[in-house]
């Protein structure tokens, strides 16, 4: 749900700061008074691209912020926490749009990336207007939707179908990579026979890198090493060793403990430190004898190294990626020499995992065949709620040609009156129709969704009399469960309102601005009148304003 919004120079926007509650809040006023502006502006924080058009004429740069508590939601919460965002009870989304059309994204303070921020707000808000409506009407889309509600992205077999297309593909693409490389086979294989006689000539071994590091940093620092070594051993075999001391104390202990207990834990750690430095001192003899110095070790490493880094620069690759490359070399190598056995092989696989997608697909065509029924019967009946009583409604199912999601062409099919033929909804669906569909699908799929705002910008355009009132209806439903807000010219959507906001825009001197306040009820009356009867507002348009106000709450 949207608390807050902030925004400073967008557009028309100059500086304008609105709350926001539960329910629903409709924005009205003139043509071009800035409604769609703050719609574009929350639009920014849901994630859209950013362009320097938006900044208000004169300056650097806008600001869009706004205060948001989130849905309870486990995905949301996971994303939140893999980017540092820790949980609150409100969080602050800002965004700082630059002249270059950059911008600086945050959440909570917390820099995020332009896709973060769309995949956390696609879980937070959803905005529906003219032109996202069109999204109804592509295939694409359709079968989306269906598999939405049957649930079948929830199934073991549509799980079991991606990894059979993935491996299908997988050994496909194989195929065609040995096909290029069999067009140019002997260029080809004398060039991979080059690379690998290159890194192969260095005999690298596994982790052979990291040990001579850690040897060269050795030698490296050799004088400092045998100096500390020497020094330690000075103090073990000095005059008055530690250890003798430890050892004498232990023995006067002996004395103490016959008379006081306290005493006697120390003794234990201190033969534990007696026989400690004693350890140390063999361990440090026996290095000081047999560490030397060895110069031509050093360059004999730094050589070597040398040689790691040329090969690393030239192929572009870390040294376990160099020891990854060798054996890909040499697969590639061996691919080559015997690509006649390589591609009877991978054809056999391919065959073999085409006809395990084939079954898998078969599996998922059925389960959408055997389930649409659910989705038409209850898209129809939302249709006829929506002043739609003899709508007709087909989901069409035909098999096709293999994709991500299976073999199934998925198309809408309608009729929108009585006696007509069934037809692609793209292809008679009119600017109200599709607006219906598009608002009955919002309907049925607002229980599967976990947003906590809906936004309508102007969806309700070209529609009229008990079709506006059946869609305001849907909308005020809506809001019973989510935050709606809504751009809408009709007079029943602004006395159906929980919230009405008037946006309007003022001149001071030189530069234009918009503005915007909540309307108490004489003033809901007048607005509602104005959008009845015009800039010309009649007494009949107030006393029809005061009765649509008065139904609404009853």
């Amino acid at each position: 749900m949207l608390l807050r919004l902030s925004v400073q120079n967008f557009a028309v926007l100059e500086n304008i700061e609105l709350d926001f509650s539960r329910g629903m809040t409709v924005f009205t006023g003139e043509s071009g008074a800035g409604k769609s502006k703050i719609i574009e502006a929350i639009s920014y924080l849901e994630g859209r691209r950013a362009s320097a058009d938006d900044i208000r004429y004169g300056n650097s740069g806008a600001v869009i912020e706004g205060v948001f508590d989130f849905p309870v939601n486990d995905k949301l919460s996971s994303m939140l926490n893999s980017l540092g965002i820790e949980e609150d009870e409100l969080y602050i989304v800002r965004r700082e749009v630059m002249a270059s059309s950059k911008s600086l994204i945050k959440i909570n303070n917390q820099m995020v990336t332009l896709n973060n921020l769309k995949q956390i707000m696609a879980l937070v808000l959803s905005i529906h207007s003219q032109s996202s409506q069109a999204e109804v009407l592509q295939k694409n889309e359709q079968i989306e939707y269906l598999d939405r509600y049957i649930g079948l992205g929830k199934e073991s077999i549509f799980t079991e179908y991606q990894q059979h297309y993935e491996a299908y593909q997988s050994v496909k693409e194989r195929i065609e990579e040995l096909e290029y490389k069999d067009r140019n086979r002997l260029t080809q294989l004398e060039l991979l026979k080059m690379q690998h006689a290159e890194i192969s000539a260095l005999e690298l071994k596994e982790d052979e890198e990291e040990e001579l590091e850690h040897e060269l940093e050795f030698l490296s620092n050799y004088e400092n090493i045998h100096e500390a070594l020497s020094q330690i051993k000075s103090l073990l075999v000095s005059e008055y060793p530690p250890q003798g001391m430890l050892y004498d104390i232990n023995q006067s202990l002996d004395t103490v403990t016959k008379f006081d207990e306290s005493y006697t834990s120390y003794k234990d750690t201190l033969m534990d430190a007696y026989y400690l430095l004693t350890e140390l001192n063999s361990h440090v003899s026996n290095d000081l004898s047999s560490i030397d110095y060895d110069a031509e070790r050093l360059n004999a490493i730094q050589s070597r190294l040398n040689q790691f880094n040329q090969l690393k620069r030239k192929f572009t690759k870390t040294y376990s990626g160099l020891l990854q490359f060798e054996q890909e070399l040499q697969e590639d190598i061996d691919d080559l020499e015997n690509i006649s056995q390589s591609f009877t092989r991978l054809e056999e696989e391919q065959k073999e995992l085409y006809e395990k997608m084939e079954q898998s697909a078969m599996k998922l065509h059925t389960y959408r065949n055997e389930r649409k029924h659910f989705l038409e019967s209850k898209l129809r009946r939302e249709l006829s709620e929506l002043e739609m009583p003899n709508v007709q409604f087909e989901i069409s199912l035909k098999e096709s040609h293999f994709n991500p999601l299976g073999f199934t062409d998925v198309e809408f099919l309608i009729a929108t009156n009585k006696g007509e033929p069934l037809k692609p909804m793209k292809q008679i669906a009119s600017g109200g129709e599709v607006s219906r569909v598009s608002l009955a699908l919002r309907t049925i799929f607002s229980e599967f969704d976990s947003d906590s705002l809906i936004i309508f910008d102007e969806i309700d355009t070209g529609v009229s009399g008990q079709v506006a009132a059946r869609m305001v209806e849907k909308m005020k439903l809506l809001s019973k469960q989510r935050q709606v807000l809504a751009i809408s010219h009709l007079p029943q959507a602004a006395a159906t309102a929980d919230h009405l906001l008037h946006v309007e825009k003022d001149t001071e001197g030189e530069r234009t601005h918009s503005t915007a306040a909540y309307l108490n009820y004489e003033d809901k009356i007048e607005e509602i009148a104005r959008m009845i009867s015009g800039s010309k507002i009649t007494e009949a348009a107030r006393l029809n304003a005061a009765e649509l106000l008065k139904s609404s709450e009853d």
